[in-house]
């Protein structure tokens, strides 16, 4: 008797327990939406997209602290400045941002460094038309050659002695205006002695003067870009808040 009890314990179910069961609300289904393979494919795509934008942006922030954080762009944009008051602002800009060392934003700096281009390039022509001369030149050019390297020796002389004007001792000032008058003079006649050159050369009907004047492209606008920089120093100097006292 007590086993078959037991045996209604289990797997057995009794009038009792029916009724209740009758009365339980149904299970309610999970409200949960399976997502389709289209709007799955979107959701992904959309979060790559995200993600790819926000990895881009740390890398140009990245890249952007790295670059200013010497200050160069400040150097950089001294240069601009001071290069637009040129006739050639690119030119003036290329061959200054290469020789430039300093971080902090220096007019008579880039002064300083635009002579020094001048010179170099100047020192080069004079090579050059050593080796024209030495080679000869055609009708009556010869002659006009020789007079056309001693003219560029001249203008190397005179952008030297723009140089060392702005070379200053303890407790004197780079740039005076005594200074700056001197090295307006001589640059401008530098300018003059290249043009000089050239005319020297094409009143002889010298086979070398659209050589010479291709050879002299670079020389002429770095001394014409001095030129400019130092005629407008004042108003160079005033926008980077120092005046000539």
């Amino acid at each position: 008797m007590d086993q078959i009890n037991a045996l209604k314990g289990y797997g057995k179910v009794t009038h009792l327990e029916l009724q209740l069961e009758d009365q339980l609300p149904p299970p309610s289904k999970p409200n949960f939406k399976i997502p389709n393979h289209k709007s799955l494919r979107l959701t992904i795509a959309i979060s790559a997209v995200v993600l790819t934008t926000l990895l881009i942006g740390f890398i140009i922030a990245a890249s952007i602290y790295n670059s200013t954080g010497k200050n160069s762009p400040n150097s950089a944009d001294a240069i601009n400045i001071v290069c637009n008051v040129t006739r050639y602002p690119n030119s003036c800009f290329t061959s200054i941002i290469s020789l430039n060392s300093s971080p902090e934003p220096d007019p008579e700096l880039i002064l300083k460094l635009s002579l020094q281009v001048s010179l170099n390039e100047l020192s080069n022509l004079s090579r050059s038309l050593k080796t024209l001369t030495a080679d000869g030149d055609g009708n009556g050019g010869g002659e006009a050659l020789k007079d056309c390297e001693s003219q560029i020796e001249d203008a190397i002389s005179l952008v030297n002695d723009s140089t060392a004007e702005m070379e200053s001792g303890a407790g004197e000032k780079t740039l005076t205006e005594s200074k700056i008058g001197n090295i307006q003079t001589w640059m401008s006649s530098a300018m003059t002695y290249q043009e000089s050159c050239l005319d020297g050369l094409e009143e002889m009907d010298s086979t070398s003067f659209r050589e010479v004047k291709m050879r002299m492209r670079k020389s002429n606008e770095y001394v014409s870009n001095c030129l400019a920089i130092v005629a407008n120093i004042h108003v160079i100097l005033e926008k980077f808040e120092m005046p000539l006292h």
